[in-house]
């Protein structure tokens, strides 16, 4: 009830008295996260990812690649090959290097230039030293490239990240950035099943029918790297400038703007952005030392796990070839391996008449004694092989076991000894530990799908903090694991996949919490500086690895390097949750 008093001029004052009713509150509907998406808002985001999608796809060939790349590049140096790991630590910290280099100097220009510009001169070096990659004639050369191939990949991400973010509505952002990176996963993929069409480590591969000289594979397989340039045409015609940049632009040419446009010093001269900035280089650190200096050497894990698999039946590929070549011995090569034969098994194959029809149980035991000569003393005979052109890797790690040999060297090289000296007979072991790697990468691929999905999901209904929280445990326990326990290769199409769940999950983090911490005017060089500058740090744990790998061991390594997700919970500490806020402005 309320009570009001009135007053006339010429008369007495009276009260009316009304009586209030309580309105009873309608909550407004929340906002559809597509309200007010566009379709040039779609194209934004599809030609975006794509940009990055490519560059992850010619980041993934690097990976299939670099060790047969080296181990072809390193020649018949011996003591170079038996240092191949610390060559590829090489490669890698070259490539962050380049990588961090990269994202400061692109994003620098992203913010100076416009983003659009920026994708394009980021995609056409990072697609065009990928195609280099292949001509490379030394392992310096080779580095020197990924070097270079490190600018763009570095400047693509920050590029595109700033463009989705700045062009999208923002209920919509934390969908569309996350898209953008669960879709890289899809480039990952790509790259993977280009080698599996396309093997590394094969050898003398034609290129075109009109073009028969042959070529490895993992040259093949960069110079696909080159195809994403073709990008550059839709984003020159089809994309613009934001909105939100041209206007930092025009504030900063009038000088009314708050501070200078795309400077690395502002980032730190502010209380606000040097706190961010400093968070986000923790997150960065753990996450990218996780995955380039562990995660992504799934292949070599796999190949120290299979390189040492015995002869099954099934690698019979010619059964009454193979008998006939023990039997007969119709080469010198072929004539040393019946020399090294048991008495009983010498025996058993004299007697067999028709190789085309075998005694049932004779497979298993010809398989039996192929896997004793592979686990015995070296096969090697340098009379007897003469006449026999070994492949480069097996040539290289017969240099290798003679100079320094590691453990399972010599029973790998036996394998590749009796494939060469009995063509066309066995499954060559090389092509198996490729297809295997391949496969388990592609399922890698998919748990990284589901899990920046997951991640995205978590961050969009929960908070950005708390999907961090989850992802980097699950890191810690999934990379230690992991790279304990993986010795088959059924483990490595069930473990693969759960490591990449969790390893790539905190990426799909990066590209929704970067952009989320800076003003328009420093948008761009904030994400660039936590993305990609990271790489830098990075490199020292390359280094790390190599040199752990020769103290204690590979799988020894990875472990111990594994902590460093530890890091990225305690920069949670101190972490700003964005999650419902609109981008931060000075």
């Amino acid at each position: 009830m309320a009570a009001a008093i009135h007053r006339n001029r010429n008369e007495r004052p009276f009260i009316i008295v009304r009586t209030l009713v309580p309105q009873k509150e309608t909550a407004e509907p929340k906002p559809s996260v597509l309200a007010g998406v566009t379709f040039y808002h779609w194209l934004v985001v599809l030609i975006a990812s794509c940009g990055w999608l490519f560059d992850c796809m010619d980041q993934r060939l690097f990976t299939v690649s670099k060790e047969s790349a080296l181990k072809e590049l390193l020649g018949n140096d011996a003591a170079a090959q038996a240092a191949l790991s610390t060559y590829l630590n090489y490669a890698v910290a070259a490539m962050m290097v380049g990588w961090g280099a990269g994202g400061l100097l692109f994003g620098m220009l992203s913010d100076k230039w416009g983003r659009v510009k920026t994708m394009v001169a980021t995609l056409l070096v990072y697609s065009g030293f990928t195609g280099l990659s292949g001509l490379a004639h030394t392992w310096f050369e080779f580095t020197c490239y990924r070097f270079l191939v490190g600018l763009g990949v570095g400047g693509m991400f920050g590029a595109a990240t700033t463009l989705v973010a700045e062009s999208v509505p923002g209920g919509f952002r934390a969908v569309a950035l996350g898209a953008l990176q669960a879709l890289s996963a899809t480039g990952n993929m790509t790259g993977t099943l280009i080698s599996l069409k396309i093997q590394p480590g094969a050898e003398g591969i034609p290129f075109f029918d009109w073009l028969p000289v042959g070529h490895s594979g993992w040259r093949l397989l960069f110079f696909v790297g080159i195809l994403p340039a073709l990008l550059v045409v839709p984003i020159v015609f089809l994309l613009k400038e934001p909105e939100k940049w041209r206007a930092a632009k025009a504030a900063a040419a009038a000088g009314k703007g708050p501070g200078k446009i795309g400077s690395p010093l502002e980032l730190l001269r502010h209380p606000r952005w040097r706190k961010n900035t400093l968070v986000g280089l923790g997150l960065g650190v753990a996450g990218m030392v996780g995955l380039w200096g562990i995660g992504f050497f799934s292949p070599e894990l796999v190949t120290s796990a299979l390189r040492n698999t015995p002869v099954q039946v099934t690698d019979l590929k010619a059964p009454a070839a193979l008998v006939t070549a023990l039997r007969d011995a119709p080469t010198p090569a072929a004539a040393h391996i019946q020399g090294r034969l048991s008495p009983t098994v010498a025996s058993q194959l004299a007697a067999i008449r028709d190789p085309n029809t075998l005694p049932a149980g004779f497979p298993p035991i010809l398989v039996d004694e192929l896997n004793r000569l592979t686990q015995g003393a070296s096969l090697y005979d340098a009379g007897a092989f003469q006449a026999v052109t070994l492949k480069k890797n097996t040539a290289n790690l017969l240099a290798q076991v003679a100079h320094s040999p590691r453990p399972g060297d010599l029973v790998f090289l036996n394998r590749q000894l009796l494939e060469q000296a009995l063509p066309g007979t066995l499954a060559p072991i090389q092509n198996y530990i490729d297809g295997v790697r391949s496969r388990g990468l592609l399922l890698q691929d998919v748990g990284s799908l589901l899990g920046m999905i997951a991640f995205t999901f978590v961050a969009s209904r929960l908070s950005r903090r708390a999907a961090f929280f989850g992802a980097f445990v699950l890191c810690l326990a999934t990379t230690a694991y992991v790279f304990t326990s993986l010795k088959t290769e059924t483990d490595a199409y069930w473990m693969l996949p759960m490591m990449g769940f969790a390893q790539l999950a905190v990426f799909a983090g990066y590209s929704i919490y970067f952009p989320e911490l800076y003003p328009t005017r420093l948008r761009g060089t904030g994400v660039g500086f936590c993305y990609n500058v990271v790489r830098f740090l990075t490199v020292p744990f390359n280094l790390l690895m190599g040199l752990l790998s020769a103290w204690l061991s590979f799988r020894t390594a990875a472990v111990i390097l594994s902590s460093i997700y530890v890091l990225g919970l305690v920069a949670l500490i101190w972490a700003p949750e964005t999650k419902g806020q609109p981008l931060p402005e000075d």
